[in-house]
């Protein structure tokens, strides 16, 4: 079945123009929130216990679903912010000179790239391709919808938009409103705990590495992405906090195992920006 979902990014290429022209007729807001409230109701059709009701065939294309979903809303979110990336120049490409080509795109490619890579969504498109390819994880579903459910709950609760009238009147939306107001009522302390989510899922794929199902790759590419978010100004203050919890819970540990605070200290010092 995954074979399937090759086909995705193909026909996104070859019809490239015709999808750019389709939604620059949308509203970029509305557009992007939609896409969320997709990832979110595939993730829960994933999370959910569905397979005692005999609809475990779907678990997977949810999971896939919901990844790809928040794929393509976190690349139209990057083109309404930072404008489409331009398009390498392939024209007298050959075998010989392959690697002066890749140079080239690099070059061109560069400009978007340093703009794109200040947001907070290219760091979210890095985790999400993280998960296309390892191990299906219900924490990153629930990383990534608590991050679309924010989104929706957001759009849906500005009475300042006009658009949003018709999304106040929907009956699933009366029904969650409640628990909306609640849960916007405590947005520091569940940002808190998502942040703690996202390093405690990289501490578990770094002990997972003993285990048979180990991931090296995913890990390695999954602490660059904690890297980011560490050095990142918008979600700096955010680890930092994060940090100095988990630290302060694994003092004991640390006293109890001194050898530790080697690894920890060259840890630390890797998660400082580079001169």
């Amino acid at each position: 079945m995954a074979m399937y979902w090759l086909v995705i990014p193909v026909a996104l290429y070859f019809f490239r123009e015709r999808i750019a022209t389709t939604l620059a007729g949308l509203p970029a807001r509305k557009t992007v929130v939609q896409g969320h409230l997709i990832t979110l109701v595939l993730g829960l059709l994933y999370i959910l216990p569905v397979e005692f009701v005999g609809l475990g065939v779907l678990k997977r294309p949810a999971y896939l679903g919901s990844l790809w979903c928040n794929i393509f809303t976190l690349l139209y979110t990057l083109k309404s912010n930072y404008g489409a990336p331009p398009l390498p120049q392939m024209s007298g490409f050959s075998m010989s000179n392959w690697r002066q080509m890749g140079q080239a795109a690099l070059q061109q490619l560069a400009p978007w790239l340093q703009k794109a890579m200040s947001g907070v969504d290219f760091h979210w498109l890095f985790f999400v391709l993280i998960w296309m390819s390892a191990y299906p994880s219900v924490w990153a579903i629930l990383i990534i919808g608590r991050r679309s459910l924010w989104s929706v709950g957001s759009y849906c609760s500005n009475e300042t938009l006009p658009e949003t009238a018709s999304w106040r009147e929907s009956r699933v939306w009366k029904m969650f409103a409640p628990t909306w107001a609640k849960l916007k009522a405590q947005e520091a302390q569940v940002l808190h705990y998502s942040t703690l989510a996202e390093i405690l899922l990289g501490i578990w794929l770094v002990v997972s590495i003993l285990m048979p199902w180990r991931q090296i790759l995913p890990c390695i590419l999954y602490w660059n992405f904690l890297r980011q978010r560490y050095q990142v100004p918008r979600s700096h203050e955010a680890h930092t906090k994060a940090w100095r919890q988990l630290g302060e819970k694994a003092q004991p540990l640390l006293q109890a195992v001194p050898f530790l605070q080697k690894p920890l200290d060259m840890a630390k010092g890797w998660f400082q920006p580079q001169a």
